[in-house]
């Protein structure tokens, strides 16, 4: 398996193949998705603001992951997209995107990663996988996406401060 994080024209196909497999997205997010794979290609990573890592087994994206900093922030980022192929899930692939989207934040000066996801049944094993990764699920917003699908949102300090007390 090998990772990058230069995007092709290509990428914007299989960014929708990967999330399709899931059958987790709707489709007017895997539009959105595909939208944000445009704008980095276009514009590229720093001034599009989205940082993509595509994860490939045999030259073949099976998974990725889209983060960037977080606008009028001195060093919050956004994890806005992480998945994998379902025919390659529990294979740690996830896990390895987690770990360089951290430690390239790390590098870029960041200090808090924020991630929003869905109450639904279907993201349980998704809220599952962030809490197994150190992130501490730290508010909910009611029926924020619609009636009885909440808003969970996330948090990973990579500095954390000293307790006060």
């Amino acid at each position: 398996m090998n990772f990058r994080k230069k995007l092709k024209t290509t990428d914007i196909d299989s960014v929708r193949e990967i999330l399709l497999s899931s059958s987790f997205f709707y489709d007017y997010e895997i539009a959105v998705a595909q939208e944000l794979v445009e704008e980095n290609l276009a514009k590229g990573e720093e001034k599009s603001g989205y940082i993509f890592i595509i994860a490939e087994k045999d030259e073949t994206p099976i998974g990725f992951a889209c983060y960037g900093k977080t606008p009028c922030t001195a060093d919050s980022f956004d994890l806005y997209w992480i998945a994998v192929h379902q025919n390659q899930k529990n294979a740690g692939i996830g896990k390895g995107l987690m770990h360089l989207i951290e430690a390239d934040i790390a590098v870029l000066g960041g200090k808090n990663i924020w991630i929003e996801t869905s109450s639904r049944p279907l993201y349980e094993p998704t809220r599952i996988f962030y809490l197994k990764t150190g992130y501490d699920l730290i508010a909910q917003l009611p029926h924020f996406y619609g009636k009885n699908d909440h808003k969970h949102i996330f948090l990973k300090n990579l500095d954390p401060m000293p307790d006060p007390s």
